[in-house]
């Protein structure tokens, strides 16, 4: 995923996630989040997603791209047990995704991304993996999907 994307993918989850007034607001959560984007950029971006404030708050007023829910958090167990989180009501949308993209339904035991399945609640999910030598390739797996967690190798 080019940088360009992953930016746009932040603006749209911190739109659909957050009530967004100003641009500023929105510019602040990148920073902290490290993209320090100027506020023309930011605006130009804004068009070509189209976002539009609406009543007030910034939406996305044309949903051109799928978005994952973001991830806020990640924690991995002595076990190798993976535990994501996220915000409340995205979890099933989100293992959704992951199971889709990662698990294999075929009868074979093996995954080929060692990842056997998810299991949501509301607002976290846990990944099952087929066994704990497979973690640093899910861990890998979950660096490329969720570059800005900032995994370290």
């Amino acid at each position: 995923m080019t940088q360009d994307r992953i930016i746009d993918s932040h603006i749209i989850n911190i739109v659909q996630a957050q009530d967004i007034h100003e641009q500023a607001d929105l510019q602040e959560i990148l920073k902290k989040r490290g993209y320090d984007i100027p506020q023309a950029t930011l605006s130009r971006r804004l068009k070509k997603l189209k976002i539009a404030k609406v009543e007030g708050c910034y939406r996305v007023v044309e949903f051109n791209q799928p978005s994952i829910p973001p991830v806020l958090n990640i924690q991995v167990s002595e076990y190798g047990m993976i535990v994501l989180h996220t915000q409340p009501g995205n979890a099933n949308s989100l293992a959704y995704h992951l199971d889709k993209k990662y698990v294999s339904f075929s009868r074979q035991s093996e995954s080929a991304f060692g990842i056997l399945g998810t299991i949501a609640g509301d607002d976290t999910v846990l990944l099952i993996i087929q066994s704990k030598k497979d973690l640093p390739k899910v861990l890998e797996l979950l660096k490329e999907e969720f570059p800005y967690l900032g995994l370290s190798d």
